[in-house]
């Protein structure tokens, strides 16, 4: 018994330590249930502010391992019109080693859409003039001279180095539980003889059932520098094609097609792995990708539209 109370002290003592920069209003253990998620959605239905802040310190401290649940609570900071606070969270979560992209960025995840409250956060003074805010500043500089230079590498590649400008993932299938097979229209659609043509060979009836064949991906490969020690040798220039689903996708690299983790955004900063490559080209030069599906027709007719959103079916999640 004397043991385990010394025990637990300890672990209290250490509790304690590791939060000392920030201080979410009681020591970080082991939540019982699901956590306050239900509590937090009445208190941002309701508008309190300051519930909802509370709620997420809340929620932090019974799972501080999780960089998710302290990016909520920057969210909810920030929402309060508190960020100097908000900014010592973020100083916080960069000493835990987690991920600080989604904050400084205001995205979603990699490449996401951006979220203009938290953008507005991080061009602000509080963050900005603030230790972690320099360090970011410093860091992304960093990553502009390595971006620079790796464009002039770009350039240097030959043909056997790099894909296909416009590069045809066939048989690929983009999103996670992704399926060909039985699809309902949901518009009409024209049926053309083969991606990129116009030539109209059939058109499928809002509300008719169709067999989906299969169908490719139409894109222009991503470069990306290679910053981070994995499968890849650091300082290459890599590219990336079609994605798999769960985070996994096809890259070119050395004249071969891998699959692997699509770990890769505008910068990599610090933090965890996972980020392994920043892209190079400015983003006003990306091409969307275009995904061209085979239809076959209860009559037999076959062709292919671009425009699978006009269908039901394709996932397999539901």
């Amino acid at each position: 018994m004397k043991l385990r109370t010394i025990w637990l002290g300890l672990v209290v003592v250490g509790m304690v330590a590791a939060q000392e920069r920030y201080d979410l209003g009681g020591i970080c253990f082991p939540e019982s249930g699901g956590g306050p998620f239900a509590e937090i959605a009445r208190a941002e239905k309701s508008g309190d502010r300051d519930r909802v802040i509370e709620l997420n310190k809340l929620s932090v401290r019974g799972m501080c391992d999780n960089a998710y649940r302290w990016e909520h609570l920057v969210r909810a900071l920030v929402a309060g019109k508190r960020e100097a606070e908000a900014t010592r969270v973020v100083e916080e979560m960069d000493e835990r080693g987690f991920d600080l992209r989604p904050i400084v960025f205001g995205q979603s995840g990699p490449l996401g859409a951006e979220d203009p409250a938290m953008v507005r956060f991080v061009a602000g003074a509080p963050f900005r003039e603030s230790a972690i805010g320099r360090k970011v500043a410093r860091l992304m500089a960093e990553a502009d001279v390595r971006r620079a230079r790796a464009r002039v590498g770009l350039q240097a590649l030959r043909p056997g180095e790099r894909p296909p400008d416009r590069y045809v993932a066939k048989g690929a299938c983009p999103f996670e539980c992704c399926r060909y097979g039985e699809w309902t229209a949901v518009a009409d659609t024209d049926l053309v003889a083969a991606p990129g043509s116009k030539r109209v060979v059939g058109r499928v009836r809002k509300g008719s059932r169709v067999r989906v064949l299969t169908g490719e991906v139409h894109l222009q490969p991503e470069p990306v520098l290679v910053v981070r020690e994995g499968s890849l040798p650091v300082g290459s220039i890599a590219f990336i094609l079609d994605y798999e689903g769960e985070g996994d996708g096809a890259v070119y690299s050395q004249g071969k097609i891998v699959s692997m983790f699509h770990g890769y955004d505008r910068y990599c900063l610090q933090g965890p792995a996972a980020c392994w490559g920043e892209t190079i080209l400015p983003e006003r030069k990306r091409r969307e990708s275009q995904w061209w599906v085979k239809v076959r027709l209860a009559n037999g007719v076959v062709g292919w539209t671009v425009e699978a959103k006009k269908f039901q079916g394709q996932d397999g999640c539901g």
